[in-house]
């Protein structure tokens, strides 16, 4: 009988090219390399339903009902350090609807509702492909969501490079077999980070802003979708008839600095209410070229609290949520 590693499991991710509940791999696979690749989370997409009845104290083989219809799916990453450009660049695509990216991603204050339907031929979602060393084994989670990106930079951990985590979701069934993956997507060309980011300031509304010495930073958008209905695709019963992807967006994030004459103004932001401008990167100047910048205009501190237990110095944690009126931008980013 075989044995096999976890190193031999490898994950890939596309923009699916092919209509929704299309179950077959399209687009460009990109490899995402990672110190260990999770499987695809199956139990909620099984309905396991025991039924007790009278005349019996034990359940029996047929009192045991599995049915796989009408589930969802999912499939979560950790800890990816940004190397590949294309990839960061769809990430980010997928998680903010953005249909036509570009070096420059910006959730927006009025943001709309987005519906996709099955057989629809364009949109945010995806093709997860889980190589499997077993032959037949592979795993294809298609029409998929990307509902939750998290973005850190911390210097005292992985160089201090960018990191990315995240979370897809489907409501349709993976399929089980041979999935062709592509050994050119693994370029290995971005290694941006912490040290890039040589402007970190914060800035009250109508204020100026401060330089601060920043010592981590994380971002999380959020932007769920949920299945809608039931309907037979591809042959399988209780398929969505479409996602509808018009819930909260949260964007909410860290940043810790370091307690100085400048940062420790903070405190009464936090307790006023006051919107804050959060800005972490080197955006270049405007200019095209290998940039790192998070921009959060309108935040909101939702907590203050210092580190004291750094003899390198004190930190003070700032936790925040993003806000936007109108056309106003929750957060840009640029990430080339």
């Amino acid at each position: 009988m075989a044995t096999y590693s976890g190193k031999q499991f490898e994950a890939y991710i596309s923009l699916q090219t092919d209509a929704l509940g299309t179950n077959d791999v399209s687009g460009t696979l990109y490899k995402m390399r990672l110190a260990q690749v999770n499987d695809i989370d199956f139990s909620a997409g099984v309905q396991l339903t025991p039924v007790e009845r009278t005349g019996q104290r034990v359940l029996r083989p047929t009192d045991h009902i599995a049915v796989r219809g009408g589930g969802t799916y999912s499939w979560s990453f950790s800890d990816y350090i940004v190397e590949n450009e294309a990839l960061l660049q769809l990430l980010l695509q997928l998680v903010t609807e953005d249909d036509a990216p570009t070096d420059v991603v910006s959730i927006l204050g009025n943001q709309g509702t987005v519906a996709y339907t099955e057989s629809a031929s364009t949109g945010e979602y995806a093709c997860v492909v889980i190589s499997s060393p077993d032959t037949d084994k592979d795993r294809l989670m298609h029409s998929a969501i990307l509902q939750e990106l998290t973005l850190s930079m911390n210097p005292t951990a992985n160089g201090g490079r960018l990191t990315a985590s995240g979370t897809f979701f489907s409501g349709y069934q993976p399929v089980i077999g041979t999935e062709a993956t592509a050994t050119n997507a693994t370029a290995v060309d971005y290694t941006k980070g912490f040290f890039d980011c040589t402007t970190q300031t914060l800035q009250t509304s109508g204020g100026s802003a401060v330089a601060v010495l920043a010592n981590s930073f994380d971002l999380t958008i959020s932007n769920p979708a949920t299945r809608v209905g039931f309907k037979t695709v591809n042959s399988i019963a209780g398929e969505p008839e479409s996602y509808n992807r018009g819930g909260q967006i949260n964007v909410t994030g860290n940043v810790s600095v370091k307690m100085d004459d400048n940062s420790v103004t903070m405190v009464s932001n936090f307790l006023g209410g006051t919107s804050t401008n959060v800005s972490i990167g080197n955006d270049g100047g405007g200019s095209a070229g290998e940039n790192i910048d998070f921009d959060i205009p309108t935040a909101k501190f939702t907590g203050h609290e210092l580190d004291t237990g750094n003899e390198s110095g004190v930190f003070i944690n700032l936790p925040f949520q993003a806000t936007a009126d109108g056309a106003g931008a929750l957060v840009t980013i640029i990430a080339t």
